[in-house]
């Protein structure tokens, strides 16, 4: 994927005429697939793919123009072809384009490379894993496994570089259907990443899998709506936070009206002081640079203890509000976000939580106030009733509604002190980068209308 990259690179130098900028930024996976039922591999297959989007400016206009490339291994004079003909198609087009007031590219011979390695994804070793830890447990799953590449590259020498090795496995194990009248809406969903297979980390956590599981076989709790205690799981904090990721850190969306966090940026509402997050780099998630080709900070405090610290600036909206800057993505999300720890060690979570609710995944999420910052969404999955800090029963899915000013303000009691790192693991079109890492959570209420 690099020698691919540094083809493109050569390609648009060689190709740019006079007044001519080109630009292009690359997405590219070398990837395993494995699909699994009943804990035994169905489906496998592997996918090399490399997409380019070539950018041509010209003064105040530009023109975008996309490519499959040929194949990883395309030697350059197929990749020079390929790029060649995209720019003469940009030529044409660009002459039609209007100009755009709020072009911004970085001119600036940037290099930079953040690369890593792993041991090739084993197969064998993972089918072996999976089947022996799963049993006789009804485990379906998906993994992708295999390096993902970015990279941003310019007719003025900029070449910036980043691939990741990833391991990807996400999974259910369902109960059987003698479990229950409506055991067919019953199971575990869990998930496990890293640079590279780890077969004792994974069939740990299927072995958590199954112990969720053997509680979830018993009779099912219905609760009444109400305000009930509750612990959420890394993953379900998560799927809060992202959440927040439409357009809660955004400068635009902001200037827009349309945050869901205005009233944290204003300082009329506040969440909780021992609530910390940041766009941070170093996990790993995303590149360093953006499709602008400006490097990106290595981290940028978007929460400081319950208050609201930078928001994400792309290029454009520092051009068209005259702001300054933090080369964040065209969307202005979260790429990376890292939520600090606390002090609640997993060994005592059930004890402090004592009788309430134990949340393993939430599920089709929306906002039902915007302004308020309001979600609302259903329990999904492991959702367990506790007593004296033992699970007891699985729970019927519920809807809750309410506010993240709540949740994650005057009702938070504690985060845990092991954060969970959670990669995209989205596929469609091509393998997603980015993620969030997060701790556990303590929520002295939660409300759940149904």
């Amino acid at each position: 994927m690099r020698a691919l990259f540094d083809a493109i690179a050569n390609a648009l130098e060689a190709e740019a005429g006079a007044g001519e900028v080109l630009a292009a930024t690359l997405q590219a996976e070398s990837s395993e697939f494995a699909r699994l039922n009943a804990g035994r591999i169905r489906q496998a297959g592997r996918v090399e793919r490399a997409v380019a989007r070539i950018r041509l400016v010209q003064g105040d206009r530009q023109a975008f123009h996309q490519v499959t490339l040929p194949g990883l291994d395309a030697g350059d004079d197929a990749v020079r072809r390929t790029v060649g003909e995209a720019v003469s198609a940009l030529r044409a087009a660009v002459l039609d384009g209007a100009p755009d007031p709020l072009l911004d590219l970085n001119r600036d011979p940037v290099v930079a490379v953040d690369e890593a390695v792993a041991a090739p994804f084993d197969r064998s070793a993972f089918v072996d894993t999976v089947a022996a830890a799963a049993g006789d447990a009804d485990l379906v799953g998906f993994c992708a496994a295999g390096p993902v590449a970015r990279g941003f590259c310019s007719s003025t020498g900029s070449r910036q570089w980043y691939a990741r090795p990833r391991v990807s496995f996400d999974w259910s194990i369902h109960l059987p259907p003698d479990v229950g009248a409506d055991a067919a809406r019953r199971a575990v969903k869990a998930e496990w990443s890293g640079a590279a297979f780890d077969p004792v980390a994974v069939a740990a956590a299927i072995a958590r899998s199954r112990a969720q599981a053997a509680v979830m076989g018993g009779p099912t709790r219905r609760l009444a709506p109400g305000e009930y205690r509750v612990l959420l799981s890394p993953r379900a904090l998560a799927d809060l936070l992202e959440m927040l990721c439409w357009g809660g850190f955004s400068a635009r969306a902001h200037r827009a009206g349309q945050s869901p966090l205005a009233r944290l940026a204003e300082g009329r509402a506040a969440l909780s002081p021992l609530l910390s997050i940041d766009e941070d780099l170093a996990a790993g998630f995303a590149p360093g640079f953006q499709s602008d080709g400006y490097p990106r900070p290595r981290r940028i405090p978007l929460v400081r203890a319950g208050r609201m610290g930078e928001l994400l600036v792309s290029p454009r909206t520092a051009r068209e509000y005259g702001l300054r800057s933090n080369a964040a993505s065209e969307h202005e999300a979260p790429e990376s976000m890292r939520v600090a720890p606390g002090a609640l060690a997993t060994r005592d979570a059930m004890a402090r939580l004592g009788t309430g609710l134990s949340v393993a995944n939430l599920w089709y999420l929306n906002f039902s106030d915007r302004p308020a910052c309001r979600i609302t969404g259903m329990t999904r999955f492991a959702c367990l009733w506790v007593e004296d800090g033992e699970p007891v029963a699985p729970v019927e899915a519920m809807r809750f509604d309410d506010s993240l000013y709540r949740i994650l303000g005057e009702h938070l009691e504690a985060l845990g002190d092991t954060p969970a790192a959670m990669p995209a693991t989205d596929t469609w079109e091509a393998r997603s980068i980015g993620g969030l890492e997060a701790p556990s959570a303590l929520v002295a209420a939660l409300r759940f209308a149904s």
